[in-house]
């Protein structure tokens, strides 16, 4: 298997600075959205519906969307600490969430409400997690202490991935991308502390 190491140490977060770069906004706080103070272990991911043009921001409050006129909470069931969130373009009501102590949670009315799809996961502690650049009913979820898990029914079944993972198995970020010179499955990237992974499909 394919595996390559690049110099990115975390997606969603540069992903964050580069959204206020282009909107002349602070560096440091997006305009409207209260400061979080983050630890060392906290993750915060970005999204994008494209059905209304709103932003999704997980982290350690939980769930916010941002649709110009400022951020609103979304219902999450449990613990609101959340490490992702991914919107499926094709189907844009359809949201993905991911937390620790929670696993995954699948929404279908856009946040409205939520179910968990954890069925075949051994554990909750989901600290990463992705959507398959094409196959839409294809996800990653990254269990913290085992490894990658993937499902192919939309959270409906997980099964783990043969292979261990990265090196750096504080796994904080995954995503996934249809690069040239995967052999039409896809590249699968992963970002840690040490830096960020890419492999064909599975580490």
């Amino acid at each position: 298997m394919r595996r390559k190491t690049i110099g990115i140490a975390a997606f969603s977060l540069l992903g964050l600075l580069a959204l206020n770069a282009c909107a002349g906004l602070s560096a440091t706080r997006v305009a409207g959205f209260p400061a979080i103070q983050l630890e060392a272990t906290d993750s915060v991911a970005l999204a994008f519906n494209p059905a209304d043009g709103s932003l999704l921001l997980a982290g350690p409050g939980g769930i916010a969307r941002w649709q110009g006129r400022g951020w609103e909470s979304l219902p999450v069931p449990g613990d609101p600490a959340m490490s992702a969130v991914v919107v499926n373009p094709d189907q844009p009501a359809m949201i993905y969430a991911s937390g620790p102590g929670l696993g995954v949670i699948r929404s279908d009315d856009g946040g409205a409400s939520w179910r968990e799809v954890n069925v075949g996961l051994p554990g909750l502690e989901i600290t990463a997690l992705a959507l398959h650049s094409f196959r839409r009913e294809t996800l990653y979820a990254w269990l913290k202490g085992d490894g990658i898990y993937r499902t192919e029914d939309g959270g409906a079944n997980w099964e783990r991935m043969p292979d261990q993972g990265p090196p750096d198995a504080d796994v904080r970020s995954l995503i996934h991308s249809n690069l040239v010179g995967s052999m039409n499955t896809g590249w699968l990237a992963a970002a840690t502390p040490s830096g960020a992974y890419l492999s064909m499909d599975c580490f």
